[in-house]
């Protein structure tokens, strides 16, 4: 028989874990309720995949069970927000706030897309709350003081570049902020030392153009000109990382917002991150011909020739019709030496699209390679009637045809070439030369001065061109 203290100590034992139980239970009835009262309806579904109406339901599901309800409702408001369904996913949002007012995502996440919306006074509020909740998240930091600048309050959005740079002292995104400031005011000293600053520590991937201007205003024209030479402008800003929003990619079931923002983030210098939301564009749509392709040219970008070869492929396969597939498949089997496997490749693409210009180029090129001139000839004349106004095919024709000293046939087509991209470095240059021959330094004079203007063209070239200028006509 079991004696009395041990009974007591059983009863007390088992008292505890009934209150427990029933506190679980409390506090599991409470949550399930509120979110019972706060969850959306689920929107329309007739253009979602299966799986993704699949999850939806099943997640609603959850919202509304005992023991899964905030787990259910976060998965929720992340299908919502990363597949478009945005009003959804506000109301989420503003549930989860409430449920779990000290996580930082979910204002954050609410945030971006009021921002996307134009609703900036509500979006700063939620940033600030962001910040509170989580003051070393730098994206929210720069997020906000972006739309502060965007809504026309420069002051408050430097002192937010201040903040994020007391957290993150060398955050390219905040210095170049308070460049941007900066400039607009005409504080060109400051705005020239941020810059300066930005594209030391990015190498021109960001304030690239800015500092370009920045140094034309103020004269600088020499190093205005160098920096141009350099690169081409990148002509697009370029958000920051945000794993917060990242995160969402993973319950994406869109291949076009796939392959978009895998494309940020390859030129943002993450191919690993690109390359996995590729592979998820093409796992959720198979026969999806541009994710293959755009992952085919990331994977050649970092040198895994074998895959790209079998999804160069698998694009031909989904559809022979785009000559795209054909060009870049044979073109990477002549880069790795299956020179035979190549040309085979290229008979194949032109029978399937007889009428495509870049094939036909790309055709054209081979033959000169292999001093068929004759019937390279007729192939670059294929490309340009099937395309005038590519620039390409009028160019490399005409210099074909300089070395059959055949440069009255080939001046022309390089006016033509001109006509579709007036600022060519190559049709520049042939002009230069061709006029310096000729001995006419009027003209010589006018497209040297072209060739000068133009920042595509090598330093080298247009020195070698100078050069043969002076041995012509002299000084100028």
């Amino acid at each position: 028989m079991k004696s009395k203290p041990v009974i007591r100590l059983l009863i007390v034992v088992g008292g505890l874990g009934l209150a427990a139980g029933g506190w679980w239970w409390y506090q599991a009835s409470q949550q399930q309720a509120q979110v019972a009262a706060w969850l959306p309806a689920v929107p329309a579904l007739a253009d979602a995949s299966d799986e993704l109406s699949a999850r939806i339901t099943a997640a609603d599901e959850r919202a509304l069970s005992l023991t899964n309800a905030v787990a259910g409702l976060a998965e929720l408001s992340r299908l919502y927000h990363a597949n478009g369904y945005y009003d959804s996913a506000l109301a989420s949002y503003d549930a989860l706030a409430r449920i779990q007012p000290t996580e930082a995502r979910w204002p954050h996440r609410h945030a971006s897309i009021l921002a996307g919306y134009g609703q900036a006074e509500p979006a700063i509020v939620l940033w600030q709350r962001t910040i509170e909740l989580a003051p070393a998240y730098v994206p929210a930091r720069l997020r906000l003081a972006d739309l502060l600048l965007k809504s026309n309050q420069p002051q408050a959005a430097a002192d937010a570049y201040r903040a994020t740079l007391d957290v993150d002292r060398d955050n390219a995104w905040a210095i170049l902020g308070l460049a941007r400031i900066d400039y607009e005011a005409e504080r060109w000293a400051d705005a020239r030392r941020h810059l300066e600053r930005v594209v030391a520590l990015t190498n021109y991937a960001l304030g690239y153009d800015l500092i370009v201007s920045l140094y034309e205003r103020l004269g600088l024209e020499d190093r205005a000109a160098a920096i141009r030479g350099r690169a081409e402008a990148s002509g697009a800003f370029r958000d920051p990382p945000d794993p917060w929003l990242d995160e969402l990619m993973a319950d994406c079931y869109d291949p076009f917002r796939l392959a978009l923002e895998a494309g940020t983030k390859a030129r943002s210098g993450d191919p690993t991150t690109a390359i996995a939301w590729l592979e998820r564009a093409i796992a959720v749509a198979p026969a999806d011909l541009s994710a293959h392709f755009q992952l085919a040219n990331l994977l050649v970008q970092q040198r895994d020739t074998s895959r790209a070869l079998a999804l160069y492929r698998r694009c031909t396969q989904l559809d022979p019709a785009f000559a795209d597939g054909w060009a870049q498949l044979s073109g990477l089997q002549a880069q790795l030496g299956n020179d035979v496997e190549a040309e085979r490749t290229l008979a194949a693409g032109l029978e399937a699209v007889p009428d495509s210009p870049g094939l036909h180029l790309m055709r054209a090129r081979k033959l000169r390679a292999a001093d068929r001139v004759g019937a390279a000839i007729a192939e670059y004349r294929t490309s340009i009637r099937l395309r005038p106004n590519e620039p390409r095919a009028y160019i490399e024709l005409a210099v074909a045809l300089i070395d059959q000293n055949r440069s009255d046939e080939a001046i022309a087509l390089i006016r033509e070439a001109l006509v579709y991209d007036p600022a060519n470095p190559t049709a520049l240059g042939i002009m230069a030369f061709k006029s310096i021959e000729s001995g006419d330094r009027t003209a010589a004079e006018e497209w040297l001065a072209k060739v000068e203007a133009q920042p595509r063209i090598e330093p080298a070239q247009a020195d070698r061109i100078r050069a043969a200028f002076a041995r012509q006509f002299g000084a100028r």
